[in-house]
């Protein structure tokens, strides 16, 4: 699909939300060339596979143009990304980019930087006042019809969704929308990460065996890792009769599609916008004054049987 690009030109103020801080992880730094900028990349979790694969791309194009990259892992901790955003704000870094975390739950990270005149990009997390650069990752308007339309509207669907992380609150208020107009009797859980593979594997184990065969069934994970957890827990009971779904289009879940172990995954390019958030970077240290803010898409598509092999002959950094 086609990439579009949103410029917002006025933003909404932050929620007054004050997170208390607690410790980070220990940051790793990648020296790059002299004169270089430098820039903090926050990972959400060490442990997504996804949104890592954005600030990778980010880390790669600024190693080539000589930037030193200096890296914090939040391991899912609203309070750690926080302390992370201020610390890297005092050491004063050029740029900070960071995954998932919504920005309304960054406000007093995101004010150290703003204070700073650092700019802070969000993979996942949306636009805000010190927060000029975005990637919209939710899209999940697609993967709902799809779910909605192999249960011919309706059986039984497990969600398993994560609310801190502003891509899963859009996917699965995605699949409230479209499930709202059926007769599926939906039951939304909520994962925990790290461990998300795990909780999903838990809570899918639980709740097939709460519905025996007969009639439709379907496990919808708001990403990947648990759509994993999923078709595990699903493989364990020997249960052929559910359907399975993802979201990002990993190669851990595109391997499960092409093996016929989970019906399907909807693929977005995150490295893409990673590479994009880089060039915007660049763009606002230019002139920071005349920079607009902008949320950017990206380019997606569902993944089925049907259709993977072609996908992976067209994206083989995908195959596993």
């Amino acid at each position: 699909m086609k990439r579009r690009t949103t410029v917002i030109r006025t933003l909404a103020a932050l929620s007054g939300l004050t997170a208390v801080l607690a410790g980070c992880s220990a940051g790793t730094t990648e020296a790059g060339g002299a004169g270089g900028k430098t820039v903090g990349l926050i990972r959400f979790s060490g442990s997504d596979v996804y949104a890592n694969s954005a600030l990778d791309a980010i880390a790669a194009y600024g190693k080539g143009k000589g930037w030193t990259i200096t890296e914090v892992d939040a391991n899912g901790s609203v309070d750690s990304a926080n302390t992370a955003l201020t610390n890297l704000a005092t050491k004063g870094v050029d740029a900070i980019a960071i995954s998932v975390f919504p920005t309304a739950a960054l406000a007093s990270g995101v004010a150290s930087a703003q204070a700073a005149g650092i700019p802070v990009a969000n993979w996942g997390g949306g636009l805000g006042p010190g927060v000029p650069i975005a990637a919209d990752v939710s899209i999940g308007a697609p993967m709902a019809e799809r779910v909605v339309k192999d249960l011919a509207g309706t059986g039984a669907l497990l969600a398993l969704g994560y609310r801190p992380g502003l891509p899963c609150q859009r996917r699965e208020k995605a699949l409230e929308e479209a499930v709202a107009k059926t007769n599926i009797q939906m039951d939304a859980q909520q994962i925990t990460i790290p461990g998300q593979v795990e909780s999903a594997d838990k809570a899918t184990q639980a709740w097939a065996q709460a519905h025996p065969k007969g009639g439709k069934l379907a496990v919808w994970a708001c990403f990947d890792d648990p759509a994993t957890g999923a078709v595990a827990a699903l493989q364990q009971l020997g249960r052929t009769d559910v359907q399975s779904y993802g979201l990002n289009g990993t190669a851990e879940a595109l391997s499960l599609v092409k093996a016929g172990k989970l019906t399907a995954t909807q693929w977005i390019d995150g490295p893409s916008q990673g590479r994009e958030i880089a060039g915007l970077l660049e763009k606002y240290w230019a002139a920071p004054k005349d920079f607009e803010p902008v949320e950017i898409d990206g380019d997606h598509k569902v993944i089925d049987k049907s259709n993977v092999d072609a996908f992976l002959a067209d994206h083989p950094e995908l195959r596993k």
